[in-house]
Formats: C-alpha cells, sequence, structure tokens
C-alpha cells in the first residue's frame, strides 16, 4: 500500500470510528401505568343502560445495554433485553349503571388479570453530538398486553423513552473501566423530552343504533430510570 493509500484509510470514517474511544451504554427502568376507565352506555333518552368498570396496572421493568458506542457513530444492535418482573393485572367488570338497576341480559361479566406483559419491538439507541455534549436518544424495548389476557390496555411506549446529555469533557476524562450515570424519568426529563404522566384516555363515541358512549378514562404514567456509560476502550 502507498504512503498516500495508508493515510486515505486511517482518514476513512470507519477507521477514526474505530480508534476513538468505545463506550458501553446501559439503560434500566422501572415503572407502573395505572388506568381507570368506565364507560357508560346511554340510550338516546338519556337513561343509562349499563356500565364497564376496568382497573388495571402495568408494571414495568426492564434493562438493555449497547456494546461499543462511538460517539456520533450509528450503534449496532442492543444485547439481549431483560424485561423480568414486568407484569399486568387488573378487573374488566360490566354491570349495571347503579347497584339497584339491572343490566341488560347477558351483559354481567367480570374478567381478572394476572401475567407477564409481552414486548412488542426492540430497544433503540442514537447519538449524537450537539454542541460540547453527546446526547443518548434511547427507547425501552416495547411492551404489549398478551392476546387472551381478558382486560384491556395499550402501554404507552412512547413515553417509556429519554434523552440522556453527557458533557464531552467528562466523557473524555474517563478512564478505560470508570463509568459515568445520568438519572432519567418522567419526573427527569432531558433534552427534548415532553412526560404526560397523567393523560385523558377518553373516547366518547356519537349516537349511533339508539346508543352512545360516555367515557371517563384516566391514565398515570411514571417511571425512573439511569443511563450508564462505561468507557472500554
Amino acid at each position: 500500500m502507498t504512503l498516500v493509500a495508508a493515510l486515505a484509510a486511517l482518514a476513512a470514517p470507519g477507521a477514526l470510528a474505530a480508534r476513538s474511544p468505545a463506550y458501553d451504554v446501559a439503560f434500566q427502568g422501572t415503572g407502573t401505568e395505572h388506568q381507570v376507565d368506565l364507560k357508560l352506555q346511554i340510550e338516546d333518552t338519556g337513561d343509562c343502560e349499563a356500565a364497564e368498570h376496568v382497573d388495571v396496572t402495568a408494571t414495568l421493568d426492564w434493562s438493555v445495554s449497547w456494546s461499543s458506542v462511538h460517539p456520533g457513530a450509528r450503534p449496532g444492535r442492543a444485547n439481549t433485553a431483560a424485561v423480568k418482573g414486568s407484569r399486568f393485572t387488573g378487573t374488566d367488570v360490566k354491570d349495571a349503571c347503579e347497584p339497584d338497576d339491572e343490566a341488560p341480559p347477558g351483559w354481567d361479566s367480570e374478567a381478572s388479570c394476572n401475567t407477564a406483559l409481552a414486548t412488542s419491538g426492540a430497544p433503540q439507541l442514537a447519538t449524537s453530538v450537539r454542541g460540547q455534549r453527546l446526547v443518548l436518544t434511547l427507547a425501552a424495548p416495547a411492551f404489549a398486553v398478551p392476546d387472551g389476557a381478558g382486560c384491556p390496555l395499550v402501554v404507552r411506549n412512547d413515553q417509556l423513552a429519554a434523552h440522556a446529555a453527557v458533557p464531552l469533557s467528562r466523557l473524555h476524562a474517563l478512564n478505560r473501566g470508570r463509568t459515568l450515570t445520568v438519572r432519567v424519568g418522567t419526573a427527569l426529563p432531558g433534552p427534548g423530552d415532553r412526560y404526560a404522566p397523567v393523560r385523558d384516555c377518553s373516547a366518547p363515541t356519537k349516537p349511533y343504533d339508539g346508543y352512545r358512549t360516555d367515557d371517563h378514562c384516566r391514565d398515570r404514567l411514571t417511571w425512573s430510570g439511569a443511563v450508564t456509560v462505561t468507557r472500554t476502550s
């Protein structure tokens, strides 16, 4: 190889990334999502025909990591994500609008749920250098209620994400094997994070075939966690 070719190879982006310090990145979090929903079936006359009461809780727990991350470069795939301890519990009760009322025939029922949550998407990591900071953009594994659970909930996976900003000076000062940690979560938003711990999840319907749905739903999601960066080379 000629001298010119050797210099060109060293100057290539891949070669520069390979020679720059590498880091392992870990993203860990725990939290809960609690949803309470009261649906009332209202007749055209204004009378309440039947009710549905949903009270469910998702307990979220995840831990995932990426190896050999170079600042500003595209990370590789995450190592295996652990979500052990993530569960879904609650009840879905269909009954009369008032205790002394009678529901329509065949309406009364009660379902209970207690099952492990499934995962429906891989965790994500992106890095970008903004001024004098490295910004890590992370998303937890996507959670889903398994089919046949008996109770409804769509986990707010878009909120299980974080931006962690690390000063480049602190990053470059790390010795090999040393670690720095950034706390994240709904109470600690990073740059660009827009968390909504409490959300109105009501979905009333317009009159149809003599009925409409009056819906009163509240969803509370809180989580906390940490992003850990360890220098490996």
